[in-house]
């Protein structure tokens, strides 16, 4: 670039700056006052002329700005003065001679009239949307709250700001992508899109500068244009789209790093963010407004397999559609992966392929392309940004049984004090690998478990994972010990001996009284219960029988009566395998208990008959209560207090 456009754009460059520094005034009123229009002026503003603009327009640009900065009390803030004779004429003068000076230069070298440089084209508008999914299903509620952003009225220099997050395959794209086409008329300035790779196998995360150049290449900024430095290029970027009313779609965004310096001043502009990540910092520093996914519930499930697979096949094979909806969890990658497997496979039933995907017992090379293999790369994006001990943690919450886990039976499980557990199930969190679904209490999808018990068997030894095992069973027993202690356990002695919490166990808080022991097992009761099948399932007998001691003493109070025969099945099984005589006969003794209230005359008869067998060969010297305790549930220190009905 010569000397006489270096001097024009930094003119170009100080006129802009003394605007900004004023607060205006607007576009529209600044044509108005110097007689040219938006767009022109927009030119000038922002450095894309090659031919000085006339004196009077610089002069009544600069007039303009003084009077709006003098009438708003800014004139004390502005750096650049607004002195037309003292300081801008003469700046006007040393770039109109420079202009002189190289028109003279050049007719001397070619001997031939330079042609006039043509006039600014009109801004660019760039329509960069990827093409949309034809229909959304259950995001109804979704679309309701992106629309309520948009309707926000915020103040000048900021732009509206909608943060999409949910975990991998739930649909923030599609979700964000049909939104955008659906509200993008209110944009007649433009549309811009990027995926920002921030969770791409292929390559690192777009940074912000690659993406500016882009945005600046979008808005027809040639590239001998594009300023040297990555501030001037923000700086450019932020100008084109002051005034102009653009959606941007910043789609797969890695960290807030990344986001921040994209976002326009201007409230015209919509910017529409989707990732795993939180994007914590967006939303406090920023105003972002998230919106997050959850999955699907069964019926928008069924609906999108629906518009997949179509309604007559979905119709033929109804429970094979359960059976899919099941085994996805909602989860709409999964179900879109499913659908396009079933169409490319119509001669494979849908039953069977239910069967064949998302578990053991898929069959290899049963098809051509596995969706679980293409679900686990797209978890694995997340995976790989974990620290090592958040990894692991991932990994061993696929041991955990059950929908939700506490932070402290996390932190139990991988051997961790109780804050660093929290810690590390905030940086899952941080990359949806987990939800935080109420204070303390975390979630893992079906699928992202089974895709952690993937990593889990080839990289864990089995040695570790069965300690992990032991330790997490240890703190549901000894928690569940504590409880109970403070509850109507009965007179009789618990006979299976309990051995101490492995190392590494913390259980949970000793409570004083009976009210918030209470409320602990009306939390855990259903993750207890799973505990329970999981452990006599593996092989963890005493950790069986243990648990089905504490947990009768809560059931007991609350009425749960088909509870307790479930368990105390369970129970006695589990004496069988410690071929424990006095347990398998307490276990015979509660069983009948139970089916006493529930009336099961024969299940009575039979277990209360098999256990007087070997207490009348020790003579009755224990569990003397046995008769009262079967004729009347009521009897002291069993059925005491129990509801009816």
């Amino acid at each position: 670039m010569d000397l006489a456009l270096q001097l024009l754009e930094q003119l170009c460059l100080d006129l802009r700056q003394l605007r900004l520094q004023a607060g205006g005034p607007s576009l529209r009123d600044l044509s108005d006052l110097v007689g040219i229009s938006k767009s022109q002026l927009g030119s000038i503003l922002s450095g894309q002329v090659r031919r000085l603009p006339d004196w009077d327009v610089v002069k009544g640009l600069v007039e303009a700005v003084r009077r709006y900065g003098a009438d708003r009390g800014r004139l004390g803030q502005l750096s650049l003065t607004t002195g037309v004779e003292e300081f801008w004429r003469p700046r006007y003068a040393a770039v109109e001679h420079a202009f002189s000076y190289r028109q003279i230069q050049r007719s001397e070298t070619l001997r031939i009239p330079e042609p006039d440089p043509p006039e600014p084209h009109p801004p660019v508008v760039p329509h960069q949307l990827p093409p949309a999914a034809s229909h959304i299903s259950g995001r109804s509620s979704e679309l309701t709250a992106l629309d309520a952003v948009l309707a926000q009225d915020l103040p000048a220099g900021c732009a509206v700001i909608a943060v999409l997050g949910g975990m991998a395959g739930v649909g923030k794209t599609a979700l964000a992508v049909h939104w955008a086409h659906r509200v993008a008329g209110r944009f007649p300035d433009g549309q811009l899109y990027v995926n920002l790779r921030g969770c791409d196998p292929d390559g690192p995360p777009m940074s912000p500068d690659a993406v500016v150049r882009e945005f600046l290449t979008a808005l027809g900024v040639r590239a001998g244009q594009l300023p040297s430095t990555a501030a001037a290029r923000v700086a450019l970027y932020r100008s084109l789209l002051y005034e102009r009313r653009m959606l941007l779609v910043l789609d797969n965004a890695n960290a807030v790093e990344q986001v921040r310096p994209l976002l326009p001043a201007s409230p015209g502009c919509l910017v529409l963010v989707t990732s795993r990540s939180r994007m914590a910092g967006l939303i406090a520093a920023d105003g972002a407004r998230p919106v997050m996914l959850d999955v699907l519930a069964d019926d928008a499930a069924g609906d999108l397999l629906a518009r997949r697979l179509g309604a007559h096949r979905v119709a033929a094979e109804p429970r094979a559609v359960r059976n899919v909806v099941e085994r996805c969890g909602g989860l709409p990658l999964a179900l879109v992966l499913v659908a396009a497997r079933a169409l490319t496979h119509p001669g494979v039933a849908l039953d069977t392929l239910a069967f064949r995907l998302f578990d053991g017992g898929r069959e290899p090379n049963a098809l051509a392309s596995d969706p679980a293999t293409e679900l686990w790369a797209a978890f694995s994006w997340s995976y790989r940004t974990l620290s090592p001990p958040a990894a692991r943690l991932f990994r061993l919450l696929s041991l955990h049984q059950g929908r939700d886990v506490s932070a402290a039976a996390a932190a139990s499980l991988a051997a961790l004090p109780l804050a660093e557990a929290t810690l590390r199930l905030s940086e899952l969190g941080e990359v949806a690998l987990v939800t935080e679904r109420r204070p303390g209490w975390y979630a893992l999808h079906g699928l992202v478990g089974a895709y952690a018990g993937d990593l889990a068997a080839h990289t864990d030894p089995e040695d570790a994972r069965r300690a992990a095992a032991v330790r997490l069973l240890d703190h549901y027993v000894h928690s569940a010990r504590a409880a109970a202690s403070l509850l109507d356990a009965g007179d009789d002695p618990n006979p299976v001996p309990l051995a101490p919490p492995a190392a590494g166990v913390t259980p949970e808080p000793r409570y004083t009284d009976r009210s918030p022991a209470t409320a602990w097992f009306d939390e855990r009761r259903p993750v207890l219960q799973t505990m329970l099948h999981h452990a006599i399932g593996a092989g963890f007998a005493a950790h069986a029988w243990h648990l089905a001691w504490s947990l009768d003493a809560y059931l007991v109070r609350g009425g749960h009566r088909s509870d307790r025969v479930d368990i105390w099945q369970v129970a006695l099984r589990a004496a069988e395998r410690l071929g424990d005589p006095d347990a398998r006969t307490m276990a015979r003794r509660r069983l009948a208990a139970a089916s006493v209230r529930l009336d099961r005359p024969v299940e009575v008869l039979a277990h209360s008959e098999r256990a007087l067998v070997p207490h009348q060969r020790r003579g009755g010297t224990r569990h003397s209560g046995l008769d009262g305790e079967v004729s009347s549930p009521a009897s002291p220190g069993r059925d005491r207090a129990q509801p009816t009905g």
